[in-house]
């Protein structure tokens, strides 16, 4: 990741008296007029689904150096624990520099009258949990973070609650061994529903955690939609996204520029917030099918390099493509899901009482079953009674027959 701060006071009063003029604008005006160039914003065609979605309702956890509470551009941010064995505060020295960098293009919201200054994030609704896993890319510390910072901090962000995690990790952070204990935790995360999207990581065979099963992992491209010098060619790249010279906030309260896969990684866990706050419903792996399905190739002459992926990410596409997905999956109530796990459908009475019923006539089967077996232990079956013989008939006596006596007139003739 490299930084660029050039905001002078000069210059930030001219953004103050562009913002004071934009702020005039009408209410209906389209909002890429209302916020400085951010070409990477218009390369992934955020503005395009705000007026469908804008992440509201999801929190996307950013696992990095830590993020910032006070900048006017971050509304909603959660300062979460710090894992790397530092114990440091969000008003701690070397806090959250590159973290609120990577935040910011997830859900920055820009500030003042219809957000007319400042910067946009990807989905400006969604809230950020800050999870610090590691030190800054030049800072003194970073040799000191604890190895298991990444998978506490995975854990932590799904237990919380969190849709998205997103690890922008700058190049440094990635190794070329696998660990078990990080790979564990991200099959954690994708079994709770929760979508992982990582920066793919610099040139070489560096590829951890981008490379593990269930991460979207992400390269980075230029204006012009080809790859970044810097940039991943490993085949483990999902999909790229803008990276270079990003205008993003900073820390102290201003505005500079990064570039990095780092920032690519967070253009992608913002279009993958505004499929989760419209489509809850949807699995992780249908939420990355729908993110890769609606990648396009801004550079014909890049698609099919190695580490150039499915294309460059496009949010309309993509939620179209989620939306045709989502609408073959019965939709998801998380109140009432909430509600199921406290107070079940069926009273916890009823439970007890037709478990109870089950467990008499399961006694009365069993008993009447064993008072067969004891009568007939050999399985013969009842004998039937014998049936008695029938007396053969016994003839009956013939009475004589009586003929009739023939009447005459008198003797049979004679002859005379």
């Amino acid at each position: 990741m490299c930084t660029t701060r050039g905001w002078t006071p000069a210059a930030l009063a001219l953004c103050s008296a562009l913002a004071v003029g934009l702020s005039a604008a009408p209410a209906a005006a389209d909002v890429s007029d209302l916020r400085l160039e951010q070409w990477g914003l218009d390369m992934v065609g955020a503005a395009e689904v705000w007026e469908e979605a804008q992440g509201s309702g999801v929190t996307v956890a950013v696992l990095d150096t830590g993020v910032v509470t006070d900048h006017p551009d971050l509304k909603d941010v959660t300062v979460g624990p710090d894992f790397t064995g530092h114990d440091l505060s969000s008003d701690s020295d070397g806090y959250g520099i590159h973290g609120t960098m990577m935040a910011g293009i997830v859900a920055a919201s820009g500030h003042g009258v219809e957000h007319t200054g400042g910067v946009m994030g990807v989905a400006p609704e969604a809230e950020i949990l800050a999870i610090r896993i590691t030190a800054e890319p030049d800072g003194p510390d970073r040799d000191s973070v604890d190895p298991g910072a990444l998978a506490a901090g995975i854990r932590y962000a799904v237990d919380e609650g969190a849709q998205v995690i997103c690890l922008p990790l700058a190049g440094a952070e990635f190794s070329v061994q696998a660990n078990e204990a990080d790979q564990e935790a991200i099959a954690y995360a994708v079994n709770h529903g929760v979508v992982v999207v990582a920066s793919g990581g610099p040139l070489g065979e560096a590829s951890y955690p981008a490379a593990y099963p269930g991460v979207l992992a992400v390269g980075s491209v230029g204006p012009d939609g080809s790859l970044s010098e810097f940039s991943s060619r490993g085949d483990h790249i999902a999909v790229t996204a803008p990276g270079e010279e990003i205008t993003v906030v900073d820390p102290d309260g201003g505005y500079t520029t990064v570039s990095g896969s780092d920032a690519a990684a967070a253009f992608v866990a913002g279009v993958a917030a505004l499929i989760r706050g419209e489509f809850p419903q949807l699995k992780p792996e249908q939420v990355v099918e729908a993110i890769t399905s609606g990648a396009q190739a801004a550079d014909p002459a890049a698609a099919g390099q190695p580490g150039y992926g499915a294309g460059v990410v496009n949010a309309p596409d993509a939620f179209t493509a989620a939306k045709s997905t989502a609408d073959h999956v019965p939709p998801f109530d998380p109140e009432l899901a909430e509600q199921l796990e406290e107070e079940p459908l069926i009273p916890y009475w009823m439970l007890w009482t037709g478990g109870a019923v089950l467990l008499i006539v399961a006694a009365v089967v069993a008993m009447v079953v064993a008072h067969r077996r004891a009568a007939d232990p050999y399985g013969f079956g009842k004998r039937k009674p014998e049936e008695p013989e029938e007396p053969e008939p016994v003839p009956t006596a013939r009475r004589p027959v009586r003929g009739r006596r023939r009447r005459g007139r008198g003797r049979r003739g004679v002859s005379r």
